[in-house]
């Protein structure tokens, strides 16, 4: 990308490297600065940066919340397997589900963005997303 069409961010002016359906999506700004102008002062008292505003993705969060949601969602997998392998999952053996895992995470090399939502900040999410994925993606 040339210097006449590098992608600033409008709140902190440092260069945003996101693709640029996202930099438009956030508003011209990195993520994290988009969750702070305009949606973490909706969570928080005073607009604390540093506390978190409970809302998903919050980058203030502190870790041990997205650890409890990905032993959510290995705990769900398992539960959706206590009975066998469910007929809606394509990847129902461990070598097919691991290799649909190892994919997913390649295919989607750092851009953790899930149909257009929000990238995930946290990489315990990314994992959780990633296990959920490795179900049925090819």
């Amino acid at each position: 990308m040339s210097e006449d069409d590098q992608q600033l961010c409008r709140r902190c002016g440092l260069p945003v490297r996101m693709p640029r359906d996202n930099y438009d999506i956030f508003e011209q700004m990195h993520f994290v600065c988009f969750h702070y102008a305009f949606k973490h002062r909706f969570g928080v008292p005073d607009n604390d940066p540093d506390q978190d505003c409970g809302l998903l993705n919050c980058p203030s969060a502190p870790a041990a919340r997205h650890l409890d949601q990905l032993v959510a969602a290995v705990n769900g997998l398992a539960a959706d397997c206590a009975d066998g392998v469910p007929a809606f999952w394509a990847n129902d053996t461990l070598p097919r589900y691991l290799e649909a895992l190892a994919a997913w995470l390649n295919d989607h090399g750092g851009d953790h963005t899930i149909g257009g939502a929000e990238p995930r900040w946290s990489g315990w999410e990314v994992v959780a997303d990633a296990m959920r994925a490795a179900t049925t993606y090819e």
